[in-house]
């Protein structure tokens, strides 16, 4: 009986290796028919960027972990939507930034300082300037939202324009426009704590 259950454990460690090498289309692939050993590295794999993203977008912790769960419930659920012809991050981030702005519709106003329990048992505390932080939650999310799919999920400008339904040109614009709003924002921020 000890054979048979180191024999299980080593096909579950070379199962566990061999999914981590697969493209995210053929986890995807596999499952939606099913394979919950598939599912669970989709999750693996996404889980600190979608973490980063929900915390970026809510600077909380506690929501930022709740929000990060709804993105993968909602993952779960439509998984069947997925179109394999088509690339899968764009899909998976156009259902989290569009999870995340319901998410946040539904909730109360922001704390005005991100909470030093920010970093989950697993994941780094943000090292980003607090102004930084307190600018990029001013912006609107028509802005926020196309900087934190680009520099905090690491999404091309392409990736970014299917994941929102916009063009290139319309997601440079936006950027373009809220990294200006940001600058304006920091330098405001930088007057001011000189000035007191």
């Amino acid at each position: 009986m000890h054979a048979a259950a180191q024999e299980s454990n080593a096909r579950k460690v070379n199962d566990a290796r061999l999914s981590a090498a697969l493209p995210a289309a053929q986890l995807v692939r596999q499952a939606t028919g099913g394979d919950r050993d598939a599912f669970e590295e989709l999750i693996r794999r996404l889980q600190r960027r979608v973490y980063g993203f929900a915390y970026q977008h809510l600077r909380d912790a506690d929501e930022a972990h709740d929000l990060t769960q709804e993105i993968f419930v909602k993952f779960y659920r439509n998984l069947s939507r997925y179109d394999a012809e088509r690339p899968f991050d764009p899909w998976f981030w156009k259902l989290a930034a569009n999870t995340s702005i319901n998410y946040r519709r539904k909730r109360v106003p922001l704390p005005a300082e991100p909470t030093e329990e920010a970093a989950g048992p697993d994941q780094p505390l943000p090292t980003h300037d607090p102004a930084l932080v307190e600018a990029l939650a001013q912006l609107d999310p028509a802005y926020r939202i196309p900087i934190l799919l680009h520099y905090y999920a690491d999404l091309s400008l392409e990736q970014v324009s299917q994941s929102l339904s916009l063009s290139i040109p319309a997601i440079k614009s936006r950027l373009h426009r809220a990294r200006a709003q940001l600058r304006n924002s920091l330098a405001e921020a930088e007057e001011f704590g000189e000035t007191t």
